[in-house]
C-alpha cells in the first residue's frame, strides 16, 4: 500500500501547480465513517475544480477496530450542479484502492469502484463545508458504504 501513496503524493503536487481561469481549488479534510470496518476514519482529498466538473483525489485512513486497519486511496469525479449562489450538489462516480491489515482480516489490497452523492455549502470566499454519501463496491467483500462530513481550504 505505501507504494500506492507515491503515485497520489505526485497527482497532488502535479493538480496543486495548475493555474487555470475558471478553476477554484481546495484542500478539503474528510471525517468519515465505514460501515464495513464499523468504525470513523479521517483523511485528505485534494478538489481540482473547474466550473461544472471536478477531480478530488483523497487519501484515508480509518481507526483500528478489532486489531483491523484500513486505509484506502480514492479518485473520485464530481459533476457539480448549483443550487444558488452558495449551494453546490453533485454525483461520485470514481475508483478506489483499499489496504486491509490486521489480525483476523485478511492482508490484502481490494480495488473497486465508488458511487455517491454529494453537496456542499460556501461558507465564505476561503472556506466549505458539506456531505457525501459513497459507496465503495470493492472486489473480495471490501464494500461498504461511507457517509461523510467535509470542510476545505479554497487555494
Amino acid at each position: 500500500m505505501k507504494k500506492l501513496f507515491i503515485p497520489l503524493l505526485m497527482v497532488f503536487v502535479v493538480s496543486s501547480s495548475i493555474q487555470a481561469q475558471d478553476t477554484k481549488n481546495s484542500l478539503q479534510a474528510n471525517l468519515l465513517y465505514g460501515s464495513k470496518i464499523e468504525t470513523a476514519g479521517f483523511g485528505l482529498t485534494f478538489n481540482l475544480t473547474g466550473k461544472k466538473h471536478e477531480f478530488s483525489p483523497s487519501i484515508n485512513a480509518y481507526l483500528k477496530k478489532d486489531g483491523v486497519s484500513l486505509k484506502e486511496i480514492n479518485f473520485d469525479y464530481h459533476r457539480l450542479y448549483g443550487i444558488g449562489s452558495k449551494v453546490k450538489v453533485f454525483p461520485i462516480i470514481g475508483f478506489g484502492i483499499n489496504s486491509w491489515e490486521g489480525s483476523g482480516a485478511e492482508n490484502e489490497t481490494k480495488f473497486g469502484l465508488n458511487l455517491g452523492l454529494g453537496g456542499r455549502y460556501d461558507i465564505n470566499d476561503k472556506f466549505h463545508a458539506g456531505f457525501q454519501y459513497k459507496y465503495s463496491a470493492m472486489s473480495h467483500s471490501g464494500s461498504q458504504s461511507v457517509p461523510t462530513l467535509t470542510i476545505a481550504y479554497k487555494l
